[in-house]
C-alpha cells in the first residue's frame, strides 16, 4: 500500500483538528506530498520539450495503483477579509507569492483516491460504465455536499461508442486496484466580482520538475462539476500529472427561487446570501401570485451578458491556479512557477471552446501555451471582412455572420413544422423523436398564416432550414436537438445579448418549476414536489430545460400566455385553444428578438477578433453539428484567423465526418461518432509537440465510417470507424485556409 509521507499525515492531522477556514490563514496549506526539495527550473518553456510524455502517463498509472488510507478533509468557505493586495498575473520567480485581489478562497478537500477521487467521487469507472448507477443519499430533500457531488458526476458512461476505449477513461490501464479514481487535493474558489466559480485539481503525483496546467471552461452552461469536463478533458490531464483548473465562465447553476428568496452557492448550499446569483424584484409578493412557482436564471437574468467576458475568466481561473500551486509547493513562500516554466494548455468543449479561443485572444503575456477548442460556440467579427467558403467542387460563397441567438431562433422557428418531411437513415424504419411531433402540420398552418410560409408544408419548411446552415445530413437529429433544447437555446443567449431583467417575461415566456413525472405529462407549472430545490443542484446543468428523465421537465421555459394554462412550449397552444402549435406566437417573438438592437449590441459585445497571437490551436468541429453551425462559428473563425494572422497563424481546423454535438450513442449510435475522441486526439498532438517536438499535422477533413446497424443496436466503435488526426493526411483531405478564405474537401 502506498505510504503517505510524516509530512502529509502531520498537515491532514492538523486540517482535521483546526478546520481552520483556508481564507483566513495567512499561511497557504501545504498541500499532500509535498517535497521541500524539490525546485522548479527558471529557464523558458521549451525546456518542457524534454519532458516524455508516454513515461509521465505509465508513471500516473502506476502511481494510482496502490491507494491510500481513506483521508478526506474540507474546510468550509468564510467570508474573504482582506482585499488589498496588488493583483499579479506574471509573478517572476523568486519574487514573494502575491494573492490576486479579486480571488475568494473557498473549500480545501483531499481525496484519498478509494472512497473518494477526484474523477468520480468515489463511484469508479467499472460502475458507471456498466449500469445507471443511484447513489445513495440519506437525506433525499437535504443532500450533504458529498451527495451532490457524487450527482454531479454520475452518468452512464456507454463503451460501445469507444469512451473507456479509445479515450477519456483507459480500461487497459485499470486493475483490480485502480478503477479510474484519482487521488489528489481539490480547491474552490470565486472571483469576487463577477461570482465565477473556479475548481483546481492537484493528483497527488503532480510533476512538480515540469508543471503543467490543463484549463477547462465549462461546457454549455455547467457549473465547475460538469461529468463530461471532469471525466474527459479533466482527466485527461490529471493522466498527464498536471494541474487542472475549471471554472464556470460566469455562468453555472445560478437557479434563484424566487418565491423562498434562496438561491445556489458554487457548491451547491442552498443560501440566501453569497449565492452564484440572485435577484430583486419591485412588488415581489404581487409577482408571484401573478407567476408562481417560478425562477431567475443566471444566464438569462443577471444582466452581465457573461460571455463578453469568457476569456478574461479564463485567463484568471490560470492565475488562480499558479498561486495556489505556488503556495502549496514552494518551500519558502517565494514564486517558484510561472508562465516561463510551466505548460498551460487550454482545452474546452461548445461554450467553453469558445471561451478557450477567447482567452487565446486575450493573451497579450503569453501565458497559454496551446488550445483545443471542441465545436466551439463562437461568433467571429466577419462584417467588415471579405470571408469566403469553398465545398470541393461547388462554387465559392460568403460566409454570413450569424449568432446562436439568430440562427437557433430560426431553427426553433421552422423545426416543428419540417419533422415529417425528414426521411429515415439507410437500414432504420424510423426517425428518432419524430414520433414525439404530432402536431407538426399545425405549426405549419400557424407560419403560413404569419407570411413565414408559403405552402405551409413540412418540405417547405425543411427547404428553408437547408438554405440557412443546416445541411441534409443533419436532418435526422432534428427531432431530437428541438425537442430536447426546444426555445431554451436561443432564449438564453439572446435574453443574455439583450440584458433582459426576469420581470420582463421577454416574449411571454418565464422559468417555472413543471410537472415532474412523467405520467400523463403536458409540461404545465407545478411546485417542485418529486424533486426538492435543494436536489436541483446535481442534477442541472445550468441549461434550460432541466430534465427528469427523458420524457419530464424539472424547470423549463412556460409560455404565460398559453391559451390554457402556462406550460412547457412543447405542448403549448398559442392560435387556437384545443390545438397545440409548440407555441408557435411565442417562437416567433423569440425569433423577432434576436435581431433587435438591444440584442445586437449584446452580440457586438461577444464577437471574437479571430486573432491568436500565433498560440498553437487545434479547432476541432463535427460536420454534422446541428448546434454549433459550422457555418456560422468554427469555419469562418478559421477563415478570419487566416486573414488576421496570416503566415504567423498556427492555428490547426479539424472537420470530423458523422460527428455532431452529440455523444454517438442511442439514438444516433448508428449515425454519429464522439466528437470528444477528436479533442483528445488534438491535445495529444499539441502535447507530443510542447513536450517532444512532434510536428503538429495541417488542417484536414477527417473522413469517417459510423457504426451502422439499426438505431440502439449499433455494433462496437472500433478504429475503423474512428479514423485519427493525420500527421500526413492525403492532399485530397487537406483543408486550405489563406487571407480570409477556407476550401474544404468534399
Amino acid at each position: 500500500m502506498k505510504q503517505i509521507t510524516i509530512k502529509t499525515l502531520a498537515s491532514l492531522i492538523l486540517l482535521s483538528a483546526f478546520a481552520m477556514p483556508l481564507a483566513a490563514q495567512n499561511n497557504p496549506t501545504k498541500a499532500p506530498e509535498t517535497d521541500k526539495s524539490t525546485k522548479a527550473s527558471t529557464s523558458k518553456k521549451s525546456t518542457n520539450a524534454n519532458k516524455n510524455k508516454n513515461a509521465s502517463n505509465k508513471a500516473n498509472t502506476s502511481s494510482n495503483t496502490n491507494k491510500s488510507e481513506n483521508t478526506t478533509t474540507i474546510l468550509s468557505p468564510t467570508p474573504e477579509t482582506n482585499t488589498n493586495v496588488n493583483n499579479n498575473n506574471n509573478p517572476q520567480i523568486g519574487s514573494a507569492i502575491t494573492k490576486p485581489k479579486w480571488l475568494v478562497r473557498s473549500t480545501l478537500a483531499y481525496y484519498d483516491g478509494d472512497e473518494n477521487d477526484l474523477v468520480t467521487a468515489g463511484l469508479g469507472f467499472t460502475p458507471l460504465s456498466t449500469t445507471i448507477v443511484t447513489p445513495e443519499v440519506a437525506i433525499p430533500t437535504k443532500p450533504h455536499f458529498q451527495e451532490r457531488r457524487q450527482a454531479k458526476l454520475n452518468r452512464y458512461i456507454d463503451t460501445k461508442n469507444g469512451e473507456g476505449t479509445l479515450f477519456g477513461f483507459r480500461k487497459q490501464e485499470l486493475t483490480p486496484l485502480f478503477d479510474g479514481k484519482v487521488t489528489g487535493t481539490e480547491i474552490t474558489a470565486v472571483q469576487r466580482e463577477d461570482g465565477v466559480g473556479m475548481l483546481l485539481q492537484i493528483p497527488i503525483d503532480f510533476n512538480k520538475n515540469n508543471p503543467c496546467i490543463i484549463v477547462v471552461p465549462a461546457s454549455d452552461s455547467d457549473g465547475i462539476l460538469n461529468a463530461k469536463d471532469v471525466q474527459i478533458r479533466g482527466l485527461w490531464g490529471l493522466r498527464h500529472n498536471c494541474a487542472v483548473v475549471y471554472n464556470d465562465k460566469g455562468l453555472g447553476n445560478g437557479i434563484y427561487d424566487i418565491e423562498h428568496k434562496v438561491g445556489f452557492t458554487v457548491w451547491g448550499d442552498v443560501k440566501d446570501s453569497n449565492i452564484l446569483f440572485s435577484t430583486s424584484i419591485n412588488n415581489r409578493e404581487q409577482y408571484i401570485k401573478k407567476y408562481p412557482h417560478r425562477y431567475a436564471i443566471k444566464q438569462l437574468h443577471s444582466k452581465q451578458n457573461a460571455e463578453a467576458r469568457w476569456g478574461e475568466h479564463v485567463l484568471k481561473s490560470i492565475e488562480f491556479a499558479f498561486y495556489e500551486l505556488n503556495s502549496m509547493f514552494s518551500p519558502n513562500q517565494k514564486t517558484i512557477y510561472n508562465k516561463d516554466n510551466t505548460l498551460v494548455l487550454v482545452y474546452g468543449a461548445s461554450d467553453g471552446g469558445g471561451a478557450a479561443l477567447k482567452a487565446g485572444e486575450l493573451d497579450t503575456q503569453n501565458m497559454i501555451d496551446g488550445i483545443v477548442a471542441v465545436n466551439p460556440q463562437i461568433q467571429p467579427n466577419i462584417d467588415k471582412s471579405q470571408i469566403t467558403l469553398k465545398i470541393g467542387n461547388t462554387p465559392q460563397q460568403k460566409l454570413a455572420a450569424k449568432s446562436i441567438a439568430n440562427y437557433s431562433a430560426y431553427g426553433a422557428l421552422y423545426i416543428p413544422c419540417a419533422i415529417p418531411a425528414i426521411k429515415p437513415y439507410k437500414d432504420d424504419s424510423y426517425v428518432p423523436y419524430a414520433d414525439y411531433f404530432l402536431y407538426s402540420q399545425e405549426r405549419c398552418n400557424a407560419l403560413k398564416k404569419a407570411k413565414l410560409l408559403t405552402k405551409g408544408t413540412p418540405e417547405e419548411a425543411l427547404e428553408k432550414l437547408h438554405k440557412n446552415g443546416w445541411t441534409p445530413d443533419m436532418d435526422i437529429q432534428l427531432p431530437y436537438f428541438y425537442y430536447t433544447e426546444s426555445i431554451g437555446l436561443p432564449y438564453q443567449y439572446i435574453s443574455a445579448y439583450g440584458k433582459y431583467d426576469v420581470t420582463e417575461n421577454m416574449c411571454g415566456f418565464s422559468v417555472a418549476s413543471t410537472q415532474q413525472n412523467p405520467i400523463y405529462y403536458s409540461g404545465k407549472v407545478a411546485p417542485l414536489e418529486e424533486v426538492s430545490f435543494e436536489q436541483v443542484w446535481g442534477m442541472a446543468n445550468g441549461h434550460l430545460p432541466l430534465w427528469n428523465g427523458d420524457n419530464a421537465t424539472i424547470l423549463d421555459l412556460v409560455e404565460n400566455e398559453d391559451l390554457n394554462t402556462p406550460r412547457r412550449e412543447f405542448y403549448s397552444s398559442s392560435q387556437t385553444k384545443d390545438t397545440v402549435d409548440y407555441g408557435t406566437k411565442g417562437s416567433i417573438c423569440v425569433y423577432k428578438k434576436s435581431q433587435e438592437p438591444r440584442v445586437n449590441q449584446g452580440i457586438k459585445q461577444v464577437m471574437a477578433s479571430g486573432n491568436l497571437h500565433g498560440i498553437k490551436t487545434f479547432i476541432v468541429h463535427g460536420r454534422n453539428n446541428v448546434k454549433q453551425l459550422p457555418d456560422y462559428t468554427s469555419r469562418p473563425y478559421v477563415a478570419l484567423n487566416s486573414l488576421v494572422e496570416g503566415q504567423q497563424s498556427q492555428l490547426r481546423y479539424i472537420e470530423v465526418e458523422n460527428a455532431s454535438y452529440l455523444d454517438g450513442v442511442a439514438p444516433f449510435d448508428n449515425t454519429l461518432l464522439p466528437i470528444d475522441y477528436y479533442g483528445e486526439d488534438a491535445i495529444e498532438w499539441l502535447w507530443a509537440n510542447l513536450t517532444n517536438e512532434a510536428t503538429l499535422p495541417v488542417s484536414q477533413v477527417v473522413h469517417t465510417k459510423p457504426r451502422g446497424g439499426k438505431s440502439g443496436y449499433a455494433p462496437q466503435i472500433t478504429d475503423k470507424n474512428l479514423k485519427p488526426i493525420m500527421q500526413s493526411p492525403s492532399r485530397n483531405d487537406i483543408i486550405q485556409k489563406n487571407d480570409g478564405k477556407l476550401i474544404l474537401p468534399n
